[in-house]
């Protein structure tokens, strides 16, 4: 595999989204003044500073951006910075507002936060990313650059494939358009295929939000870059629902970062992340490794390990029956169904 030219390429970080899915969107301000910092020091072009809702949420203040995030944020940058910020907003959240209201809502919601976004992630199931291309209008005629997440591409038949590529054709223009690896369970030359088939059949630059469910979220993004996606996903130490995300600390390393622009988010990682880490329990293993095989939402293995306690033969007998039931979106019902199976 050749290099990929780091200048080539747009890193996105989102930590502080996808990682709120083991802290429920909570993180101490000087933990995220360093890494704010840190991202700045290292190269990170955009940070998605996490989920934004229409509607009151019981999430921490990254899973409700702006709504409860400390207004001394704009001042832990340097001056001069050249980051970028963004949210997601999830398809059902959407769903919530009058579709031609998404956009001038967001943009009143997001003007009282204390660091400019400019960009708004939207994030959909393939299956029914039509139903929010109303949305995306209005986003952009409010100001804001829009990325479309499409979620489960794994999922999608040729033929599905084929019809979002050409549905995104006439969306108007995207920032990026990504493939997201929901369920882990997706391999280099397919990614490349996904990646070179939107290429080719609409204008956006094509994007990979990787899950490390099989331990190939690195593989899988050069991979990516190498058949042409040009903003690639990272998370610090790979803090993520689930198995977790491509390390942003590899990913920079990997795309050329001299050692020493590095050192401030390995020291980040050192302090911070770890420790984290260590408490939560992120990261590739066996059973990530089945349901990302087995195409089992992720989260459905982030429950069972939580249950430190739980029989690891329970553990395996719930995951084949998940696996069996094609259980691709996580309910806590079908959980508390497959344990019962399991210690039957």
């Amino acid at each position: 595999m050749s290099a990929v030219a780091r200048q080539d390429v747009t890193v996105l970080d989102c930590t502080l989204r996808d990682g709120g899915y083991y802290t429920n969107w909570e993180f101490e301000d000087t933990l995220v003044e360093e890494y704010l910092k840190a991202c700045v020091a290292t190269g990170v072009d955009v940070v998605e500073l996490g989920y934004t809702q229409f509607t009151p949420s019981d999430r921490g203040p990254y899973g409700r951006f702006p709504s409860g995030v400390t207004p001394a944020l704009r001042d832990a940058l340097p001056d001069g910075h050249r980051l970028r910020f963004a949210v997601m907003v999830d398809a059902p959240a959407l769903a919530e507002v009058p579709a031609a209201e998404a956009g001038p809502r967001l943009r009143r919601l997001l003007a009282d936060g204390p660091l400019p976004v400019d960009l708004v992630r939207v994030a959909v199931h393939h299956s029914v990313a039509a139903g929010v291309a109303e949305a995306v209008d209005s986003l952009r005629e409010a100001g804001f650059g829009v990325c479309l997440n499409l979620m489960q591409v794994d999922l999608a038949t040729p033929a599905e494939v084929a019809g979002l590529v050409r549905l995104v054709a006439g969306l108007g223009p995207l920032e990026s358009l990504y493939v997201a690896d929901s369920l882990g369970s997706l391999h280099a030359p397919r990614i490349a295929e996904l990646v070179e088939e939107f290429r080719a059949g609409q204008a956006a630059p094509v994007g990979l939000h990787g899950h490390d469910n099989q331990g190939f979220a690195l593989h899988n993004t050069l991979a990516a870059a190498q058949a042409g996606a040009t903003w690639l996903d990272a998370t610090v130490l790979g803090m993520g629902r689930g198995a977790g995300n491509t390390r942003t600390e590899q990913l920079l390393a990997a795309l050329g970062t001299d050692q020493r622009a590095l050192q401030p988010m390995l020291d980040l990682v050192a302090r911070r992340f770890e420790p984290l880490m260590h408490k939560y329990r992120w990261g590739a293993s066996a059973l990530y490794a089945i349901a990302g095989m087995r195409r089992i939402h992720p989260t459905y293995v982030q429950r069972l390990e939580e249950g430190l306690e739980r029989d690891v033969e329970v553990k395996l007998r719930a995951l084949d029956f998940l696996a069996r039931n094609r259980k691709t979106s996580f309910s806590a019902a079908s959980l508390e169904g497959a344990l019962r199976h399991a210690a039957v």
